[in-house]
């Protein structure tokens, strides 16, 4: 099927709105870019948004590409939650021992400044949510409802996923942002406070990773 230019725009606007309002509820991610921008890391900080990003894309070419099927099976949903239950508890850990350190060695030199380890801390934080394939898929379903798309040939399957992954993008660089201009009016022996609640956070996430593998394990 061919597509007008209309269209294309239109769905691209639609994937792109979807993907923001996405973003916005807290979540490890958003934890892990505030821990950086907050302590003037804001490299790193924007490497767990594209780190982030690249995960929820490529579980939307799962989604759309047809793959979605293997990401239903209980065991391998499962699989993922206990992966994100370990990984939140090493950030926890992680988070709450930075919490303790005085804060000008937070804003020194840390291993949050890594870009490399910032990336792959989005990326994985993103990758154990393999439910956000349904988010992709319910998306299509208001596309298709919307006719902007009746169906997704190549073209508007790119055009849905690059908006989404735009979407998803701008609001937690926007976010970065704003968290590092804020940094100058946040007192600096506030800084480990910040942290260790920041930490408590993650730890408390992790239960939802932890409730979701027992329903799949156990269903």
């Amino acid at each position: 099927m061919i597509h007008s230019s209309v269209q294309l725009i239109f769905l691209f606007i639609l994937s792109f709105a979807l993907g923001f309002i996405a973003a916005i509820p807290l979540g490890g991610s958003q934890i892990e870019m505030a821990k950086r921008a907050i302590t003037g890391h804001i490299k790193a900080a924007r490497m767990v948004v594209l780190g982030s990003v690249s995960s929820d894309f490529l579980y939307g070419a799962v989604a759309l590409y047809g793959l979605a099927p293997f990401m239903e099976i209980p065991w391998v949903l499962g699989a993922f939650n206990v992966l994100g239950v370990i990984i939140l508890w090493v950030l926890s850990a992680l988070t709450l021992r930075e919490s303790k350190k005085p804060p000008e060695v937070i804003f020194g030199k840390s291993p949050l400044e890594s870009k490399r380890l910032a990336y792959f801390t989005g990326f994985s934080l993103a990758f154990s949510n393999p439910p956000i394939i349904l988010s992709w898929l319910l998306g299509v379903a208001l596309a298709k409802r919307l006719g902007l798309a009746e169906s997704f040939d190549g073209t508007a399957k790119f055009t849905f996923l690059t908006g989404g992954a735009m979407g998803l993008g701008s609001y937690l660089l926007a976010l970065s942002s704003i968290l590092q201009r804020i940094k100058r009016f946040v007192p600096l022996q506030s800084v480990g406070r910040i942290y260790y609640w920041l930490g408590i956070v993650l730890f408390f996430l992790s239960f939802f990773f932890a409730y979701s593998a027992y329903r799949f394990f156990c269903s």
